[in-house]
């Protein structure tokens, strides 16, 4: 038998979810809202294994979340926002930011991490911190400046231009 304490209880309703692998009515939480927030524990392609009010339920995820928004909110124990369904079953729909966003909030640090990054403009982009900056153009001009500029290679360092000025 099963105890109506937290983890006890919450293994039973995880473990039989899974075993008729198929979301099941949660009359445990009585007609509570159709929107709350959890923990996300385990991610396994769309089934999401969440924590609301210290009980496992077994979740799927909405087909508009994006996995690494999921995987996000897992990995810095941000909360989500579920929705249950008429028969019980609940529905991962997004996630709650705690954290902020590159491009829209101010950060004192951010990293982006993928495979490749592509920046485009119609007109300008510009990188800069503090006194030094790069600036492209989309007439096709480069400008770098700072107080001073560092070029390296381990190998050929070729500069080439149909004229070159040195000072």
């Amino acid at each position: 038998m099963a105890r109506k304490n937290g983890k006890a209880q919450a293994a039973v309703e995880t473990t039989a979810l899974a075993a008729n692998d198929a979301p099941r009515p949660i009359a445990a939480l009585g007609n509570g809202p159709s929107l709350t927030t959890a923990r996300v524990d385990e991610i396994e392609g769309d089934r999401v294994t969440i924590t609301i009010r210290g009980r496992a339920f077994v979740a799927l995820r909405d087909e508009t979340l994006h996995p690494a928004v999921l995987r996000g909110a897992q990995r810095r124990g941000e909360r989500v926002l579920v929705e249950r369904g008429d028969a019980g079953e609940w529905l991962v729909i997004g996630a709650l930011r705690t954290q902020p966003t590159p491009g829209i909030d101010v950060g004192e640090e951010f990293t982006i991490e993928a495979e490749r990054v592509t920046l485009k403009a119609r007109a300008e982009i510009s990188l800069a911190a503090d006194r030094a900056s790069l600036v492209l153009r989309a007439e096709g001009e480069i400008e770098s400046r700072a107080p001073r500029i560092l070029s390296r290679a381990e190998g050929l360092h070729k500069i080439t231009g149909r004229t070159l000025k040195l000072n």
